[in-house]
């Protein structure tokens, strides 16, 4: 899938919608959301620590896909004039790696909510890398109720 989304917020900016900070911000661009998905970007660099040599790892794509999702919840609660929600990843089903992403190459990734239930979601994230479907699986995130959010 090529993106062929505007950039709607990158780099700094996304900070405030995040609490994920370097060196584990894997999240860089977001591309905005439709009804039904959200969408995001990513370019892993060498030396990074999910990218220590010439390819991104399993690892990084899910916890990109984690971040990708925190990101997209935190846009919609400040939309909503609401405080930002924490929570939590509390499984991850059926992630399945179809490829290699290069260091350098950007990533694009489609989020979208398959069940919302009042203290958690279920989310859906597809990972692309030039045209290719390298990652798709399944987040339960369990919010965090009580926390003034």
């Amino acid at each position: 899938m090529e993106c062929s989304r505007k950039i709607v917020s990158q780099g700094e900016a996304l900070l405030k919608y995040l609490p994920h900070r370097p060196p584990v911000l894997l999240v860089d661009t977001f591309f905005g959301r439709e009804p039904d998905a959200s969408y995001t970007g990513y370019t892993p660099r060498r030396g990074s620590l999910f990218c220590p040599g010439d390819y991104f790892l399993e690892e990084g794509l899910i916890e990109h896909a984690a971040q990708s999702i925190a990101l997209a919840a935190g846009l919609e609660r400040l939309e909503n004039q609401r405080q930002v929600e924490p929570g939590f990843v509390g499984s991850v089903n059926s992630f399945i790696t179809y490829g290699t992403v290069p260091s350098g190459s950007p990533i694009f990734t489609v989020i979208r909510e398959l069940y919302k239930y009042p203290g958690f979601s279920v989310l859906q994230a597809e990972i692309f890398c030039k045209d290719m479907l390298v990652a798709r699986g399944e987040l339960k995130v369990v919010k965090i109720s009580g926390s003034g959010a």
